[in-house]
Formats: structure tokens, sequence, C-alpha cells
């Protein structure tokens, strides 16, 4: 089974506690996050999404970064990340 969820538009400190207690309780073997809204995205909502990836990809479970929004697509890279490396921890790690 495939979980979507939604990233709110502005991603700051504020938003770290619940993105990471939903991202925490999904356990379906593939996730896609849509990051079409996102405007802003801070280093610590990254970490967040960061570790799901990884934990997720270590027990062999896919996720996925769709419809990334442009400005999501320029703060990745300020990151050093593409939509399609965020989700790929052997990428990274």
């Amino acid at each position: 089974m495939t979980t979507h969820v939604q990233l709110h538009d502005r991603l700051d400190y504020q938003s770290v506690a619940p993105l990471l207690s939903e991202l925490k309780s999904i356990t379906d073997a593939e996730l896609v996050i849509d990051a079409s809204n996102v405007r802003h995205l801070g280093s610590l909502p990254l970490q967040v999404i960061l570790s799901c990836v990884k934990s997720r990809a270590a027990e062999g479970k896919t996720t996925r970064l769709a419809n990334a929004s442009d400005g999501c697509v320029d703060i990745l890279s300020l990151f050093g990340f593409s939509p399609e490396t965020l989700t790929q921890p052997e990428a990274w790690t």
C-alpha cells in the first residue's frame, strides 16, 4: 500500500514535531511525499525527512518526493540535494 503525505508551504523549526510524528506513524511499504506547496524548507525539517528516508530504506521501504515546487527545488539545491537524490540514501550516506 502507498501513503501520500502533503507537506505544508512553510517547514521551519515549529513544524519539526508534527512532521516527525506524521512520518514516523507511516508503516506502508511506499511513501510519497508531495512537496508541491513548499515555499520554505529549514534545515531541521530537512533532517527529519532525511532521517525518515534513511530509516525506511533500512527497512526495505521506498520513499519518493513528488511534485516539488520550484521553491523547494531551489532550497534543496542549496543543501546539495535534488528531489531525486533526497530519497536515495545510498547517494548521500
